[in-house]
């Protein structure tokens, strides 16, 4: 390998970095991110994938790093190195029977880089974001008790996924894989009982934090077979076990005046301080299967199903009482001519996809489901393998039955996908 290239190693590893910090800033702003650990991510969907629905499971990763099956990392040239970035920018818009407000939010999606090991080996690293949480709910009520009186529920930050990848190349057709992942961050959550007419009344504060520093691992499987007039099959299969876990729980309880709706707070007394004690977590036992059919790089069609056993899951002794979930996704993509001589336009690549998805949450006997139609283009750079991805999404999830919230969202997806011929061998000096 070149020196210059260990540089440019140093340099992506240093963007990593950056992308800690950034994920650390990352934003989510929905009711549901309340429940079981905040609101989940797409697990290793790129802008490319993103545009096409999110079908993952079957992709190989030829031209950019797909993390959804540690298997596609076998499809890696062996004289490549590919890295993967991109942004995402958020549109919401909440709607009760009676109510509607908007909210929008940007964060860095992904970074994710591979290359080969060996003719049969090869490695991907990669970190994304894995859940948010950000919320600021009042409910008012009002009783002959206590009078007039408000709940207001405060939830921010989320959980980042650090991944680390390998993938093996067992024969012509058949591949294996296994992702570490390392979850980290922490989810933060209060809850205040407050008065807004009297001045006397002390209000009630109830602080949550949840430390996660835990690892989870997936495996997946790839079978790719050619069939007639240049047609390829691919077959793709990913697994994550049931785990328990040790997570970190801090809490705080305590009685103050004000503290509420901006308000300074005046401490009166503590009833309650646990300084991050150990509690179980339990993830979920998850599953997907998918299929693609393409044509050499002129097109190819897909589809994915997942499901997850999140009714399993618990932190400590709290469930939410949540579902299982699962998701259906289809999409597809087309590229007039890849060849080098064809007009620009030709060589764009077109996608389009869309998504249902039972989310973990049923809230009031609502399952809160949620579905997306998406379109993408792939623009290649000039003299390059590399392209520059951005997707567009547009959706709804939940429900207004029952008080609940209806969100429609529009999702803007940029990246850019790098590939660079970084391990070739100099025959002259």
């Amino acid at each position: 390998m070149k020196f210059s290239n260990l540089k440019k190693i140093f340099l992506l590893l240093t963007l990593v970095g950056i992308g800690l910090g950034l994920f650390a800033q990352a934003g989510n702003y929905s009711p549901y991110s309340r429940f079981g650990i905040g609101k989940l991510r797409s697990e290793g969907v790129n802008a490319q994938s993103r545009s096409m629905g999110g079908i993952a499971n079957a992709l190989p990763s030829q031209n950019y790093i797909n993390m959804a099956n540690p298997a596609s990392y076998a499809a890696i040239d062996s004289l490549t190195f590919l890295f993967d970035a991109g942004f995402r920018m958020s549109s919401v818009t909440y709607k009760t029977t009676t109510l509607d407000e908007s909210a929008s939010s940007a964060s860095l999606e992904y970074i994710t880089m591979g290359f080969s090991l060996g003719k049969w080996w090869k490695f991907a690293l990669g970190l994304m974001p894995y859940s948010d949480v950000g919320y600021n709910v009042i409910i008012k009520e009002s009783t002959p008790e206590l009078g007039r009186h408000n709940t207001a529920f405060v939830g921010n930050g989320g959980i980042n996924k650090m991944v680390l990848g390998n993938a093996f190349r067992i024969n012509e057709n058949f591949s294996v894989g296994v992702n570490a992942n390392y979850l980290f961050g922490s989810n933060n959550t209060s809850t205040i009982l407050y008065f807004p007419d009297s001045i006397y009344m002390l209000n009630d504060k109830r602080e949550s934090k949840l430390f996660f520093r835990n690892f989870t691992f997936d495996v997946g499987i790839l079978y790719s077979v050619k069939l007639k007039n240049d047609l390829e099959l691919n077959l793709g299969l990913k697994y994550s076990p049931r785990l328990k876990q040790n997570i970190k729980q801090e809490l705080f309880i305590r009685s103050m005046f004000y503290g509420a709706e901006g308000d300074v707070e005046y401490l009166v007394d503590t009833i309650k301080y646990r300084s991050k004690q150990k509690i179980k977590m339990t993830m979920p036992q998850r599953i997907g299967l998918g299929a693609v059919i393409q044509k050499d790089t002129r097109w190819l069609v897909g589809l994915d199903i997942n499901w997850a056993n999140w009714k399993d899951f618990k932190v400590g002794s709290t469930s939410d009482s949540l579902q299982n979930a699962w998701n259906v996704a289809v999409g597809g993509q087309f590229t007039p001519s890849h060849t080098s001589i064809s007009k620009y336009w030709k060589r764009l690549t077109y996608r389009a996809g869309l998504r249902y998805d039972q989310t973990y949450l049923k809230i009031n006997g609502n399952p809160i489901n949620e579905f997306g139609i998406s379109f993408g283009l792939g623009l290649p750079m000039p003299r390059t393998q590399s392209t520059f991805n951005i997707g567009l999404e547009v959706g709804q999830s939940g429900t207004t039955a029952d008080g609940l919230i209806r969100e429609t969202f529009v999702n803007f997806t940029v990246g850019i996908s790098i590939s660079e011929r970084w391990f070739v061998k100099r025959r002259y000096n």
